[in-house]
Parts: structure tokens; C-alpha cells; sequence
């Protein structure tokens, strides 16, 4: 198939997704229409817009949204495949001899599954709850197919390891046994978050029928708006925490996420992260970074790179720059061609699909498959914007008058169909620390620390035995001296980790951040399967 017809095809594709049609498109049964289609479109000369609003938008103006739900409803869970079973239970050996102990699987796909494992803690010293035998938790992702994935989000996890709201990478010395196996084409250790997705709260919520508190909400939404600013600016050593406010320049390379569900929001818990102290809600962290991709001008103008990127993602979230009816005019990138939604790849999209976060947060529903744009007035900031936003049920339905307007309104803003009008990072910022500083919410900030308290709980945590030290094996720990020699394939593989700037790199982390109890003490240590502590 040529790229032209890949370009119809395309085109094709979300004609019958901005009409709700989507999940019936058949690339088969439309095979002739496709070929028949005018691409690109020569009339009208430019795409029109959207018409105006109706005079008194209403409930009956906007359909109604499903609630939230997910296919593991009432516990009853999908349980892994024999195949997905024998590859854990074989990464479970060749891990148990690098000093894992093997948890349980966490998910698992067409192409990589996820486990949780745990080893023993940093030993003696000042760390939380001292002693040797605590069990320290991580994520192990593996690719059982070689596609290159897994590299992809190391490269982006490697990008955000100075953020405190996206989730961190560890080099540890048992990656290397994975890539000496025939196990699996890669593999990737990830920082474990102990309360799951967020997808599991507001499935929690939409159960007991109730709605989460408007300062609950603010503070939720501050905590991800972080993620978005570390996103915006890949590679920057975020000292104290992420803010727009301390950046002189708006973002230049930023990663658009593609991906940001519910799913790939994953909650952790309360205290002091960075020099951030989160009290009233536990720390929300952006992850899942496989489909991330850095976007500067000029790969904005790389023709197939950005027609190829309008389907990456979940179809439920795709943005106005994926599907928007404004690429029918463009065979070539629209950016290039001056195209002010079509194409462009910037950190606005991050932000409308935090957008739909919020929106879920608040109605404990899903977004409708068929997008309805309404066109809306607003002030964002100091400017007027009239646009059309993907969010006019929060403001004119009436379902949702219970949750603070000045949150609904700014989530409506942050839908908006060009990103131009959506709000900066900066303007996101001052709107929801002026909020908080406010006392019209509906609870103090005791009040809602105590609810989380009660609705979050405390997570599960199951004493276990300490873990039967394994045969001595030589592998490279986080504190020690890289190998002086490894071969070619090694090499390549872990250039970068086993560099002595790599090493120099941890040890002026570990003097940075000795007194953070998020991320791992990284210490000189003389045995090998002690990696650190809290």
C-alpha cells in the first residue's frame, strides 16, 4: 500500500470516528470507498469550522456519558494465559537468582507482560523501618517480542529522571540476566506504585455513588498538572519541583505522552516527595511512557512521521490534532502548511488528555464516542477565547452542579479544539494554586486529609520471608565501579548505563537527594544483591 492510500485510508478512518462510527469502520467493507476518495479535498478551499452554538444549551443538548467501567468489573478478573503463566514462572527462576523474589503478574499483552517483585532492602542505617529484611517492590516489564518498545521508553523514563511526578527507571544489575536469556527481547525496571491506577479510584467512586470533594479534585489536578510540566520540558533537573513558573521559555522539544488514560496514571502515597509535601491526596505520577515522542518543529514537519502518529493511542482518547476534520485539506504535514490544530504535536495535547482525566474524575464516566464540540466564549487568563470545547456537559448540563464551576469551567478550557486556546502550562498553574489558596472549597484541607485517609486506606502489605540468597554471580550494582571490559553486544546494550558518567551521575543524585523517601538511596554496597533503602 502506498502512503497516498494510507492517507485515504486515514481519512477515512476518522470521518467515521468524528461521526461516533469508529468501532464499525471496516478497512475491508470500505475498501472501494477508499480508493474512490477525493484526497485531499479541493471544495470548499479550507476547512469551514464549526457552527455556532444553539441559543439555550441545556441536559437534552448533550447526551448523556456512560459511567466509568471497566471489563474487570465485581472482581471478576481476567485470569493470565498459559503462555503468559510459563513466561513468568520462568522469569521468576532466572530472577530468583539475582535475589527476586517473584510476586505475582501484573498485566500482560500481545507483545509484554508486567511483575511485581521484590528483593531485600538497603540494610542497616537510617532507613524507614531499618533492618535487612525489609522487601523492597519493583516492577519488572518484559517484551516477549523484539519490537524495540521497551528501548524506546527507556529512552523517555531516562528523559524524566529528575521529575518527581513521572515514574522512575532503575539500571539494575539483574537487566543484564534478562537480555543474556532467551526469555524475553528486553527487559525494564520500574518503580512500583502501591495503589494501583487511578482507573481502580474512580471505578471505586462511580461504585459507592459518590463524587470526589472539590479540594480532593483541585489537588488532584495540581499533582498531574506537574506531570504535564515534566513532559513539557524532557531532560530538565527539576531541583525542588515542576513548575512552568521557573522555565523563562515555552516548551521547545516537549514528549507528547499519546497515552494518558486513567490506566497510565498510577497513584502512590502520601508524604514529602522532591521538597513537595502531599498530605491531602497521595502523589499521582504519570506512566507508561512506550508511545512518547519528542516533537519539535521540525519533526513537525515530517510528512509520514506525523500521519503515521494520528492513530497512536486509545481511540476513546484521541485528540483534536489526530482526528480534527482539517487534515482532509493536507496531504502534507499540516503544521508545515500553517494549520492551526491538524498535526500539531505539542504539549497542549498532553494537556487535553489530562483534560479527560479530569472529566472522568468528575462525572466518574467515559467520554462519548461520538465527540460533540460545543462553541464557547471564555476568558483563559487575561485573553478571550471562543472556540469549541469537547466539555460543554460539565457547563451547561446541569449534571454536574455540584462540583465547583471554576474547576468545570478550566476543565472546559483545557478541551478546547485548537491548541492555542487551551491554557498554558503557566496560566494552568496560577488558576489552581489560586483555587487552593482560596476558602470557597467545599472542605479544609484537614477535612479532605482525613477523608483520603479513609478512601485511599492503607495498601496491603503482606510480611514476607526474606529471599534465599542465590549462587554468587558478577553483575555491575548501582553503587559499584562499572566492568572494565564487556563485549560488543553488552556494549551497545548498556553503553550508557555502565558509563563512568553514568556512575558519576548517581552518585551526585545520591548527594542531592539522600532525604527523599520516593526514590531509592543509591549507595556504595559491598554485597551485589543489596541495590538500596528508603
Amino acid at each position: 500500500m502506498g502512503f497516498r492510500d494510507f492517507q485515504r485510508e486515514q481519512t477515512d478512518y476518522f470521518a467515521y470516528f468524528r461521526a461516533g462510527h469508529a468501532s464499525s469502520w471496516s478497512k475491508r467493507k470500505r475498501r472501494e470507498a477508499i480508493h474512490n476518495l477525493e484526497f485531499p479535498r479541493r471544495r470548499p478551499t479550507h476547512w469551514p469550522g464549526f457552527g455556532p452554538p444553539p441559543a439555550r444549551p441545556g441536559r437534552n443538548t448533550f447526551k448523556a456519558p456512560a459511567p466509568y467501567a471497566k471489563a474487570q468489573e465485581d472482581g471478576k478478573q481476567e485470569s493470565p494465559s498459559s503462555g503468559v503463566q510459563r513466561r513468568a514462572k520462568r522469569l521468576e527462576r532466572l530472577l530468583a537468582q539475582e535475589g527476586m523474589r517473584f510476586e505475582k503478574v501484573l498485566g500482560w499483552g500481545g507483545f509484554g507482560m508486567a511483575c511485581l517483585f521484590s528483593m531485600a532492602g538497603g540494610g542497616g542505617g537510617g532507613g524507614g523501618g531499618g533492618g535487612g529484611g525489609q522487601q523492597e517492590k519493583v516492577v519488572v516489564k518484559i517484551e516477549l517480542e523484539a519490537r524495540g518498545t521497551l528501548e524506546m521508553e527507556r529512552r523517555n523514563y531516562e528523559l524524566m529522571r529528575n521529575a518527581h511526578h513521572v515514574l522512575h527507571v532503575y539500571n539494575l544489575a539483574a537487566e543484564e540476566a534478562i537480555e543474556e536469556s532467551d526469555l524475553a527481547a528486553g527487559g525494564l525496571f520500574l518503580e512500583f506504585m502501591e495503589r494501583g491506577t487511578l482507573e481502580k479510584w474512580i471505578v471505586k467512586m462511580a461504585k459507592e455513588r459518590k463524587t470526589f470533594g472539590d479540594r480532593a479534585l483541585w489537588n488532584m489536578f495540581d499533582c498531574l498538572a506537574r506531570g504535564l510540566v515534566a513532559l513539557a520540558y524532557p531532560g530538565k533537573d527539576w531541583k525542588v519541583e515542576e513548575s512552568a513558573m521557573v522555565c523563562q521559555e515555552s516548551p521547545s522539544d516537549p514528549m507528547v505522552h499519546f497515552d494518558i488514560d486513567p490506566t497510565n496514571i498510577l497513584v502512590g502515597g502520601f508524604g514529602t516527595f522532591g521538597l513537595r509535601v502531599h498530605g491531602n491526596v497521595p502523589i499521582h505520577k504519570v506512566g507508561d511512557l512506550g508511545l512518547g515522542e519528542i516533537y519539535n518543529s521540525r519533526v513537525r514537519r515530517d510528512t509520514q512521521k506525523v500521519w503515521y502518529a494520528r492513530q497512536s493511542g486509545k481511540p476513546y482518547l484521541y485528540t483534536p490534532e489526530q482526528f480534527t476534520e482539517e487534515w482532509d485539506w493536507h496531504a502534507g504535514a499540516p503544521a508545515a502548511d500553517g494549520a492551526p490544530t491538524a498535526g500539531n504535536y505539542r504539549d497542549p495535547m498532553n494537556l487535553w488528555q489530562m483534560g479527560w482525566i479530569m472529566y472522568a474524575l468528575i462525572t466518574l464516566c467515559w467520554p462519548n464516542e461520538k465527540r460533540e464540540p460545543f462553541v464557547w466564549t471564555s476568558q483563559v487568563f487575561d485573553r478571550s477565547v471562543r472556540d469549541a470545547t469537547y466539555g460543554g456537559d460539565l457547563l451547561y448540563s446541569g449534571r454536574y452542579d455540584d462540583t465547583d464551576q471554576d474547576l468545570r469551567k478550566l476543565v472546559a478550557q483545557c478541551l478546547y479544539h485548537s491548541p492555542m486556546s487551551r491554557p498554558t502550562l503557566k496560566e494552568l498553574e496560577i488558576a489552581i494554586k489560586t483555587k487552593l489558596r482560596s476558602t470557597s472549597l467545599d472542605k479544609t484541607e484537614e477535612e479532605t486529609r482525613a477523608w483520603a485517609r479513609r478512601f485511599y486506606g492503607e495498601p496491603e502489605r503482606r510480611p514476607r520471608p526474606a529471599a534465599a540468597p542465590g549462587p554468587a554471580r558478577e553483575r555491575w550494582n548501582m553503587g559499584a565501579q562499572p566492568p572494565i571490559r564487556f563485549g560488543g553486544a553488552a556494549r551497545a546494550r548498556f553503553g550508557k548505563v555502565f558509563s563512568n558518567e553514568s556512575v558519576l551521575d548517581l552518585q551526585r543524585l545520591q548527594k542531592r537527594r539522600a532525604d527523599e523517601d520516593h526514590r531509592p538511596v543509591i549507595r556504595r554496597q559491598p554485597q551485589p544483591r543489596r541495590f538500596w533503602r528508603e
